[in-house]
């Protein structure tokens, strides 16, 4: 009879850790995945080139936020800045046609490419701000302006 309470025992208390295990690993990806900040780029129709989105700069606006998401409406000439702080996240994707209505991305046929962020300070102690940089296009324009870039 000591026996089987001994074992009987033993079964609640490695089914009682498992249950609580299970439900602290619910609850830690849950706020991971509530925690995670989208950002959305809103690109004027037909759009293709760099975009360059510069953080943290006093005097700038601040980046509109809808629940969870970032929203980035960036002008004609692909370069934003704002006093928004960076934080990392998913991205995605739009044009805006002359009318306001969205176009999501096609996911057949990529238009990202060359995903960067840089920041970093010089030797004399000047630090430089956050910058995330892209380009839209497809590949055969990225390597063009890629090339044209580096020269």
């Amino acid at each position: 009879m000591v026996k089987k309470s001994r074992a009987f025992n033993m079964v609640m208390w490695v089914s009682t850790l498992i249950i609580v295990c299970m439900a602290a690993g619910v609850i830690i990806l849950l706020s991971i995945s509530e925690n995670k900040i989208t950002h959305k780029y809103i690109l004027p129709e037909g759009f293709t080139g760099w975009v360059e989105i510069i953080y943290e700069q006093p005097g700038y606006p601040a980046l509109k936020k809808e629940g969870k998401k970032y929203i980035y409406n960036v002008p004609e000439s692909g370069k934003m800045l704002t006093s928004t702080k960076n934080f990392s996240g998913p991205m995605d994707f739009s044009y805006m046609d002359r009318n306001g209505k969205l176009i999501e991305f096609r996911t057949v046929s990529p238009m990202i490419h060359g995903v960067n962020t840089s920041s970093g300070g010089s030797s004399s102690g000047e630090i430089f701000p956050q910058k995330v940089t892209f380009f839209v296009g497809t590949e055969e324009q990225w390597r063009e302006a890629s090339e044209i870039r580096q020269k």
